[in-house]
């Protein structure tokens, strides 16, 4: 008989990373969602054998009480996990919880008792100690195994994103894509992109995902306003046409909050694609070794140098794709997500199971 695993989601519309992990170990447990567990006439949420939280400590609310009110179900949710007594395992996705503000300080009580109370703590990549110095307290219980790739997880789509959008067909797009947040610097980006002035050379930024925070996207829109070579659309891309966004485009961009963020999907996600990131060094990226011989990745230590930085890597991503050096680089990720797919890894996170 399988053992029954628990996650908060086994998969979500928006992130394959779960629904991957839960089809890599499905021959071996029988995973749950605690949605479906409480529905469940079989009583799972009181007879599961094994909990593995994902992004619980991500405290977020906007307003006062809903971030009191989220932080009170998330830690009696773990309490209640703790008193009963079976393993419980955690994985780091990041530093700190990225929305800043209100929910700041709960988050990182959150991730001290789930780095306590947790029997084996999950980490994608070794810089994961270097970055959050109090793991290396539970090194004991702690297990690395890198994030999974992407390959085949979205289905082919003949959607021509050039015509979708107005983009004339001999220009390159570089893609942002995913949730727009503060944290993910898109302002940064689009001042980056227009100060670089590699629009001249036939390039255009094509910014796509959901946006919560209405300031912040009537920011985003008055920063473009002047640049025709920017695209803005505040719209969740459906699964069903990830591949066309990521097949047509000839770069991506993620120009993260290093002092929040450890690891990156859309790095992966990129990989799986041959295709070539533009991002910080970030924790998952200085873990990489030879990183530069498969996409760009720069540092900063400021907002200004940050923006500098940003320009000049536009600029050296211009001249290579001059000279036809990206494809190259593309391939040389995908080869390396290859050897990090979820199957190559299955050992690993079989063990991370095992009590």
């Amino acid at each position: 008989m399988k053992k029954i695993l628990m996650f908060p989601q086994k998969k979500t519309p928006q992130n394959s990373y779960l629904g991957n992990l839960t089809e890599i170990i499905s021959s071996e447990f029988e995973v749950i969602g605690f949605n479906e567990a409480l529905k469940s006439k079989k009583r799972i949420f009181f007879s599961y054998d094994i909990v593995h939280f994902n992004w619980l400590e991500n405290i977020r609310g906007k307003s006062r009480f809903v971030v009191w009110l989220n932080f009170f179900i998330r830690f009696f949710t773990l309490l209640y996990f703790r008193l009963r007594g079976k393993p419980i395992i955690w994985s780091v996705h990041n530093k700190v919880a990225h929305c800043r503000g209100r929910g700041e300080h709960f988050s990182k009580i959150m991730m001290r008792y789930l780095m306590k109370w947790s029997d084996r703590i999950h980490i994608l990549c070794e810089e994961s100690f270097e970055e959050i110095p109090d793991l290396k307290c539970y090194k004991e219980k702690i297990i690395c195994i890198p994030h999974g790739d992407y390959i085949g997880d979205y289905p082919k789509s003949d959607v021509n994103v050039f015509e979708k959008y107005g983009i004339p067909k001999e220009k390159k797009i570089i893609l942002f894509i995913g949730v727009v947040d503060r944290y993910k610097n898109v302002d940064l980006l689009i001042k980056s992109f227009s100060n670089s002035g590699i629009a001249a050379d036939g390039f255009v930024l094509l910014v796509c995902g959901a946006c919560s925070e209405k300031s912040y996207m009537d920011q985003l829109v008055m920063d473009s306003s002047n640049n025709s070579a920017i695209y803005l659309d505040f719209n969740f891309v459906p699964v069903e046409m990830m591949d066309a966004y990521l097949r047509q485009c000839s770069l991506l961009v993620a120009p993260y909050d290093k002092e929040s963020t450890l690891n990156s999907g859309t790095l992966w996600m990129a990989f799986s694609y041959a295709k070539v990131v533009i991002c910080p060094k970030i924790g998952c990226v200085r873990s990489l070794v030879d990183a530069e011989k498969m996409m760009y990745c720069y540092d900063y230590d400021s907002e200004e140098s940050h923006q500098e930085s940003l320009k000049l890597t536009f600029k050296r991503a211009k001249d290579d794709l001059k000279k036809g050096l990206l494809q190259g680089k593309g391939l040389l990720a995908f080869e390396y997500i290859k050897s990090q797919s979820w199957l190559s890894n299955r050992k690993l996170w079989r063990a991370l199971y095992e009590f």
